[in-house]
């Protein structure tokens, strides 16, 4: 591929990886408009949302296997025909469980495009570009994640819910095109494809992450939570126990005996923990210091802002230094912001509050740009689906489990002090000391000289 093809095939998969992402926040902000049109049920709005987070995370293990025996073109067609179809049922839904359909189709293909997109910009670009790119696609990802709650408002406001779903065909289609156009079909391989491994770990995400997410309702010590994350953890000792009489398993363990994997994705995993805290603020900015829904939203966008800058820059200073330098400033923005939070979380006005928001969207692309770079840098080009799919993963179950954990937090405090603000502060401390610990992580376990 020349090297201008290489920049194009960017640009594509900023803007699938961008929809897929997006497609993680932007309903939550129209279930209230959904339910009055459509007379849904609070439990079936619900899994309208988590229902798309449910099917990504489980299937991108498996996503990224498909890529190491179908190809890069063949994998990232299939994500976006099937992401595609997802959505068009999801617009023209008119029952729950059509609209619960079209979210688990969508994120279906969304776990056929993002480990697909970590392993080709492994493959297309050099060493020297290879941070940089993947900074760029991090970078604009974090922002569409960021920017759902904004962009849902707005579309279902305006135009109505359901272009929430028909506001994707166009870059699908636009997608589909280019694919065909830059990709070449890549070779297939005649390896078997691991069932039973697919199958038990799959359940074993999914009663994980069930558990997770309905654990406040049922309570999180009752038999039925309990019983729920025991299953999960009988499933992956049975998918572990099977994977190793395979010659080609679903999930290469081997890959996080390798240090730098291994630190690496510790690390991606602490920060997208982290981000899931910009939830809890749009909640605060509103419960606590009277910001309208719309000024709620324009304070994560400014947050936001930074990351289309320092996206790029936490590449370069990764090919240029290695991973350690970008990575151990981003951990120290996130601990300036969040403790600058923390102290003046009272004070409701935006000149107040913009020294800590800015740092915020700085320090994430800092960390995640150089940290998906890290994590594939050294494993082997048979292994880059399955290797990216790990990755993504774990990054999507850190989005599932902070926001669940903070969320838990913050509204445990509340209910025992009646105080938002002090409920913010423990969070926001809370935050703080992981990145500390992030921090650390980095700063003595990342011996790279340079990015390879």
């Amino acid at each position: 591929m020349n090297r201008y093809n290489k920049w194009w095939v960017l640009l594509v998969t900023m803007a699938a990886t961008g929809l897929v992402f997006l497609d993680n926040t932007i309903m939550p902000v129209s279930l209230p408009t959904i339910q009055r049109q459509m007379n849904f049920s609070g439990i079936g709005l619900v899994w309208v949302v988590n229902s798309y987070l449910l099917a990504l995370m489980t299937l991108m293990i498996i996503g990224g296997k498909l890529y190491d025996l179908f190809g890069m073109r063949n994998t990232y067609f299939a994500g976006l025909i099937i992401f595609g179809l997802g959505s068009i049922l999801g617009g023209f839904s008119y029952t729950t469980w059509s609209l619960i359909a079209g979210r688990v189709i969508q994120g279906a293909g969304g776990a056929l495009l993002i480990p697909t997109t970590g392993a080709l910009f492994i493959e297309l670009f050099p060493p020297g570009q290879r941070a940089r790119a993947i900074g760029i696609n991090t970078g604009i990802s974090s922002i569409f994640l960021m920017l759902g709650p904004v962009v849902g408002g707005f579309l279902t406001e305006y135009l109505g819910w359901r272009f929430i779903f028909w506001v994707n065909l166009p870059i699908v289609v636009f997608g589909i095109i280019m694919v065909y156009c830059l990709l070449s079909p890549g070779k297939r391989k005649k390896e078997s494809f691991h069932f039973t491994g697919a199958i038990t770990l799959s359940l074993a995400i999914v009663f994980f992450v069930v558990a997770l997410m309905e654990g406040e309702r049922w309570h999180w010590g009752s038999p039925l939570t309990l019983s729920v994350f025991a299953a999960s953890l009988v499933l992956l000792f049975i998918f572990i126990l099977t994977s190793r009489r395979q010659e080609h398993p679903l999930l290469d363990l081997s890959v996080f005996k390798q240090p730098l994997f291994f630190n690496a994705n510790l690390a991606i995993f602490i920060t997208q923990f982290l981000l899931m805290a910009t939830v809890l603020w749009a909640i605060y900015f509103q419960n606590e210091l009277h910001f309208t829904p719309a000024g709620a939203g324009v304070m994560i966008v400014l947050a936001s802002v930074p990351v289309l800058i320092f996206a790029p820059i936490g590449g370069y200073l990764a090919d240029r230094f290695g991973f350690r330098l970008p990575m151990s400033l981003g951990f120290l923005c996130l601990i300036f912001s969040l403790l600058w939070l923390t102290i003046f979380s009272s004070q409701g006005t935006i000149a107040i509050l913009l020294p800590g928001l800015i740092p915020f969207g700085c320090g994430v692309t800092m960390i995640l740009s150089p940290g998906f770079a890290a994590a594939l840098s050294h494993v082997s080009p048979e292994k880059l689906g399955s290797a990216s799919g790990m990755t993504t993963s774990l990054r999507q179950l850190a989005a599932t489990v902070g926001i669940a954990l903070m969320s838990g937090i913050y509204y445990t405090v509340y209910a025992n002090t009646q105080s938002f603000q002090t409920a913010f502060k423990v969070v926001s401390l809370f935050a703080a000391g992981l990145s500390f610990l992030g921090l650390l992580l980095v700063f003595f376990l990342f011996r790279q000289k340079k990015s390879s």
